[in-house]
């Protein structure tokens, strides 16, 4: 999807932030994001770039890709796994 206001995008730190708080407060949410945390490496590589795919069809802001993105990372997921687990 173009942006033809040229509208700033979110901050991906600050989509990060949203997503994982999301997940804290809704359960189904958070064993979602979770059954993908709990993946190898690899298995979750490919979910996630996958659902990037997807996002991009579907015309997602690139922030939210981006912060998504981040859980396909090894850093980026036990970050996520610890703070979900923080309830």
């Amino acid at each position: 999807m173009t942006n033809p206001a040229n509208i700033p995008e979110e901050d991906t730190r600050e989509v990060l932030a949203r997503l994982l708080l999301a997940a804290k407060e809704d359960e189904a949410f958070s064993q979602q994001v979770l059954s993908i945390l709990r993946l190898p490496l690899n298995q979750r590589q490919s979910i996630v770039n996958n659902a990037l795919h997807e996002m991009k069809l579907k015309g997602e802001p690139n922030s939210i890709r981006q912060a998504f993105a981040v859980l396909a990372t090894e850093a980026g997921a036990v970050v996520a796994m610890a703070i979900l687990k923080d309830k």
